[in-house]
């Protein structure tokens, strides 16, 4: 796990968790930042294939079943990047 709301909790000296306003968006916090990390790796990774030579993700002659079956094979291989990035291609055609 690489984000926890622990990480984003702020000390306090309050007697109860009842009584504490510090820690209400310690998840939110968490949450975000989690997201961010998430879509700079999903950025290096269509940087990287854009590179290799790989473009067309905009393109309406790109089938959505296509984009689907890609998403799949790589829910199959294990890579959550690549899982999103094609996500976010369907989600753009949509």
């Amino acid at each position: 796990m690489k984000f926890k709301t622990e990480y984003f909790r702020v000390k306090c000296s309050c007697r109860s968790v009842g009584e504490c306003e510090h820690n209400d968006f310690a998840w939110m916090k968490a949450l975000n930042t989690c997201v961010d990390a998430f879509a700079l790796e999903m950025k290096k990774k269509l940087r990287q294939k854009f590179l290799e030579g790989r473009h067309g993700w905009d393109s309406p002659d790109w089938p959505k079943d296509d984009i689907r079956r890609r998403m799949y094979e790589h829910i199959d291989k294990g890579d959550p990047v690549d899982v999103a990035n094609f996500a976010m291609f369907l989600w753009n055609r949509d």
